[in-house]
């Protein structure tokens, strides 16, 4: 295991760290975590190497400050667009569109989400976002099922892992082909699909209504 990273006691010690978290998502998100080097992260972050190493001691000790830093910022705005809304489905819109946005001004948030996908002793702290997020899509989905709102021969739990993975491989596929401009687009036209899937008919001009206001300006 990594040594634990060590408590700023100054102001300044709390800015060299953002701009190594900073710095390393830059460099993370443009070519993955094997590829990237403490050269390249110190570059990028602006700093001395041997500032660099007073706080952080490994790639991977940076790695997983990457990784808490996009947890701090992407689980908030989750929880916010929650409060704001009423129905679940309207929720899960919402949020998707909420870290689509964070995607394409956000390296640190592309960063942490593409370490997810790297193995080994990453993976684990990296994975604990995607639990949250399935666990609370869950919940929503059980409540939407229960009442009729959505319809699926699928278990609530099995529903939210394949939704989430259904966007997280879109907005890859999206960022890899087209362009990380299209995240969006390519995520808007997983919500058609989605609520021709599970939507009963009845429903699903509202819902479409619904998400063509949050995918709105496309």
């Amino acid at each position: 295991m990594p040594a634990t990273r060590r408590t700023p006691t100054q102001e300044r010690g709390q800015v060299t760290q953002k701009a190594v978290v900073e710095g390393a998502a830059e460099v993370f998100d443009r070519i993955g975590f094997g590829n990237a080097s403490l050269s390249m992260i110190a570059e990028a972050s602006g700093i001395s190497q041997g500032s660099m190493y007073f706080h952080f001691k490994s790639k991977e000790q940076i790695a997983l400050a990457v990784i808490h830093e996009q947890h701090a910022r992407s689980l908030p705005v989750m929880a916010r667009v929650s409060e704001q809304y009423v129905g679940a489905l309207e929720r899960l819109i919402r949020a998707s569109r909420a870290i689509v946005d964070q995607l394409e001004t956000d390296a640190v948030v592309r960063a942490g989400i593409r370490l997810a996908l790297d193995e080994g002793s990453l993976s684990a702290p990296a994975g604990s976002f995607y639990e949250d997020w399935i666990a609370g899509t869950a919940s929503e989905l059980e409540t939407a099922l229960e009442a009729g709102e959505l319809v699926s021969s699928m278990s609530a739990a099995d529903l939210a892992r394949t939704l989430i993975g259904f966007f997280t491989g879109v907005q890859l596929t999206a960022q890899a082909t087209i362009g990380r401009s299209e995240v969006a687009v390519s995520v808007n036209r997983m919500w058609i699909f989605t609520i021709d899937a599970i939507v009963p008919e009845e429903h699903r001009a509202a819902a479409n209504r619904i998400r063509e206001h949050a995918f709105s300006g496309l």
